[in-house]
């Protein structure tokens, strides 16, 4: 008998995972995928927004104004990377200057902090090779890596009592007495008293199991280009968005500057039928590139390393009519003890801290008397990467372990040692995907040619595993289809 479970290891469910890990409680994570971060939570910008493009006196105002001031101090104790590489919305005409003065006057109904409206001569002095005659400036808005702030929250929540169940999609849920339990296509059944649903694309499936809330999410589509770091040096520093397109779809294809120094391009957002529909289109990567083009000439002759897409959730549908609806986080009025989240889409990995303490706050806390956890330790410690490390800190580590001088990805010089911390993981993932969030191998210019024959002998010699035991995730299945492929390196 657990007393939560929560469904759903994104960056909202890890979140409230690690805030209920410091009460005394025995908690439990469910995910269908092969890891944690595997949906939305790794497949978007990650900026940590300001606060000005959403309503004001609405939860989606509250929680990213409070969420962000938090995210210094809690990227600090967990190790997260941090960037306030600030932005700035860039618009031409006499309308686009209207909407952001719009956008300014919202912004300090919310609180934010930092902002201001600035001419075509102050948006040369901040970034001189982006096109704009008016801009707002953010000074606030910083960048994460999604999934590494995902993994760091999960694996915290671990390290304080929080047990995570991967691979394990649910498949019932059946309310008996004052406690639910849960099925999974694993033959797992949980006992719980309390469920908070934060599955993200499929928190309406979840709520459907109760009959919770009759709320539908609709899936759209985000497309992105990535440009090379080499290629990205001495374009931009500071994140650059169009004015938001009226149809209430997203914030526009805008360019990011990320940790590891490349830069995004986009996302569209294109209402989809399937929720696990991230196919790349060569019609919108065009509309990226020329989007993008026109924020930023100098990208005309710039080359891109990969595309890829997530979906995010969208509570009304694409003819409805509606531009905005607000997040669900709430316990349910048809079924107690289960707590819905749904439609949490941008600024969600903003506000997912300051959801995690409202639900357990403000929904749990005042309803069930919670203890204190005396033990909970907020500290966790990442993976060193070699590629921030001075070359005195890269020395004495390998006076300790030869394996710091072993480079397994030549494109982000990733050495053998965080190939290996990255396959010990607290949450004990053995997949490609796994080890690609946690040491950013593959990422680079030959997207894994180079490293994935290495890192699957590492897994096959020194972990143990046989080669048809390598995958890339739970959906992609087998990497070597045959022993004769993994010997011959040839990857299916």
């Amino acid at each position: 008998m657990y007393d939560i479970c929560i469904i759903g290891a994104g960056v909202v469910g890890s979140a409230i995972a690690r805030e209920a890990s410091k009460y005394n409680l025995k908690t439990i994570v469910l995910e269908k995928e092969s890891d944690v971060a595997e949906g939305t939570s790794k497949a978007n910008s990650g900026v940590l927004h300001a606060g000005f493009n959403v309503p004001p006196n609405t939860l989606k105002a509250k929680f990213n104004v409070e969420g962000l001031d938090y995210f210094p101090a809690l990227c600090d104790e967990l190790d997260v990377h941090y960037a306030n590489c600030k932005k700035i919305v860039v618009g031409n005409t006499k309308e686009d200057l209207k909407y952001l003065q719009k956008l300014l006057e919202q912004g300090k109904k919310n609180n934010c902090k930092g902002l201001s409206l600035i001419d075509e001569k102050q948006i040369k002095n901040i970034e001189p090779k982006v096109k704009g005659k008016y801009a707002i400036y953010s000074e606030k808005t910083a960048v994460v890596l999604p999934y590494e702030l995902t993994i760091a929250l999960a694996e915290n929540a671990h390290k304080n009592g929080v047990e995570f169940l991967l691979e394990n999609e649910v498949t019932s849920i059946e309310k008996s007495n004052n406690y639910y339990t849960i099925k999974t296509n694993k033959n797992s059944s949980i006992e719980t008293k309390i469920v908070v649903n934060s599955a993200g694309l499929y928190s309406d499936k979840i709520a459907s199991m109760t009959n919770s809330s009759d709320k539908k999410v609709y899936p759209v589509r985000g497309e992105y280009l990535i440009i090379d770091s080499d290629e990205a040096k001495n374009l931009i520093n500071t994140a650059v968005y169009p004015v938001p397109p009226s149809d209430g779809k997203g914030l526009g294809i805008h360019l990011t500057p990320t940790i590891n120094g490349n830069i995004l391009i986009g996302p569209s957002a294109d209402f989809v039928q399937e929720k696990d529909d991230v196919e790349n289109t060569s019609d919108v990567l065009e509309i990226l590139k020329s989007e993008a083009i026109s924020l930023l000439p100098e990208l005309k002759n710039t080359k891109f390393i990969k595309s890829y897409s997530g979906n995010r959730t969208k509570l009304f549908s694409e003819n409805s009519g509606e531009k905005f609806v607000d997040y669900i986080v709430e316990e349910s009025d048809k079924a107690e003890n289960f707590i819905n989240l749904i439609g949490i889409e941008s600024p969600g990995l903003t506000s997912a801290p300051a959801i995690a303490r409202f639900v357990m706050e403000d929904i749990i806390a005042k309803k069930h008397k919670l203890k204190k956890n005396t033990k909970f330790d907020p500290i966790r410690k990442g993976i060193k990467r070699g590629k921030f490390l001075s070359q005195n800190e890269k020395n004495e580590l390998y006076k300790k372990d030869k394996n710091w001088g072993e480079i397994i990805c030549r494109c982000e010089q990733i050495t053998k040692a965080e190939i290996l911390q990255a396959i010990n993981n607290p949450l004990n993932v053995k997949t490609l995907n796994g080890i690609k969030k946690r040491t950013h191998s593959m990422m680079g210019r030959c997207q894994g040619g180079f490293c994935i024959p290495k890192i699957s002998e590492i897994l096959t010699e020194e972990i143990g595993m046989n080669p048809d035991e390598i995958r890339k995730s739970r959906a992609e299945g087998k990497l070597y289809e045959r022993y004769e492929d993994f010997i011959g390196e040839e990857v299916k």
